[in-house]
């Protein structure tokens, strides 16, 4: 990949649509809407990332990924779901009862689980040789259904919605059920070789899963078409052990916090002349206003 002379302009190959030298635009892999939601939900203009819990920034991570075409294209959809569906989900003042699911928002939902996966390649991992080639299937799989703007894969999703507790899931894990972010992955296991991804943003989880799951697939959980949220009841168990992983991850990260950090958050949250978002999900789960949950 070259650099021009432009400040923060890269040429070279676009991820989704394969045009060379094409001047690469920096891609957020969760849409960039939903870390501005963190902000203005928060009592603090910040985030943190559990990779560095004393670090703060301002925005969500991003990579220079797509041409100006695709990037465009893809905020255009981004636009539909955080209209359609994200905004009337995360909503502390009433959330709605039911959402249309467009085939829009669902290619929209699969270039998520497509960028945040294709940026984690890099990453270190114990995936074996077999998990290599079915998960670069996935991702040409996806990449492609994107570009033909079609979602054939199935897209599952478990909305929070209501009152907790949520999915036979302790109603201390509230906060984080209704405001964390990212947490993408993809798991496989054997006996038979199988996977499931994820991705999380505040209040809702996304899953897709190959075949071979017992407890997977119900219609109810399906994104797509009319979906009334009161129906999603259960999630599969899978999905049920990787949001008790991601809270044990998280409780574990605030034990690495150092004491400045602790101390300011809980001044920042003490001088809010205004009860927000995140407020709001302590008082659901039922905890003290206390540092770590900013």
């Amino acid at each position: 990949m070259n650099y021009s002379n432009e400040v923060d302009v890269r040429i070279g190959t676009c991820a989704l649509c394969g045009q060379k030298e094409a001047r690469l635009k920096e891609s957020h892999s969760i849409p960039k809407f939903v870390y501005q939601w963190i902000k203005e939900t928060s009592p603090t203009p910040y985030l943190r990332s559990s990779d560095n819990v004393n670090k703060r920034e301002q925005d969500g991570p991003k990579e220079y990924l797509l041409c100006e075409k695709c990037e465009g294209n893809l905020s255009l959809m981004e636009d539909e779901f955080a209209e359609k569906a994200f905004k009337k989900i995360a909503n502390y003042r009433g959330q709605a009862p039911e959402i249309l699911v467009t085939e829009t928002m669902r290619v929209c939902v699969l270039s998520i689980f497509w960028r945040t996966l294709l940026t984690s390649l890099s990453r270190n991992n114990n995936r074996t040789d077999e998990d290599k080639k079915v998960m670069n299937e996935f991702l040409a799989s996806a990449k492609h259904q994107i570009n033909k703007n079609v979602a054939t894969t199935p897209i599952f999703w478990a909305p929070i919605y209501g009152d907790p507790p949520f999915y036979d899931l302790p109603p201390s894990m509230t906060y984080q059920l209704d405001r964390m972010v990212g947490a993408p992955d993809i798991r496989f296991f054997d006996d038979p070789h199988r996977y499931f991804a994820v991705f999380k943003l505040p209040f809702i989880f996304f899953f897709i899963f190959s075949e071979g799951w017992s407890d997977g697939e119900d219609d109810k959980n399906k994104f797509a078409g009319a979906v009334s949220l009161s129906d999603i009841k259960v999630i599969p168990d899978f999905l049920r052990d990787y949001i008790k992983f991601l809270n044990d991850q998280f409780e574990a990260s605030k034990l690495d916090m150092s004491r400045y950090n602790l101390v300011k958050i809980e001044q920042e949250i003490s001088e809010s002349e205004r009860t927000t978002g995140a407020h709001k999900s302590l008082a659901r789960s039922q905890r003290p206003n206390k540092s770590g949950y900013a």
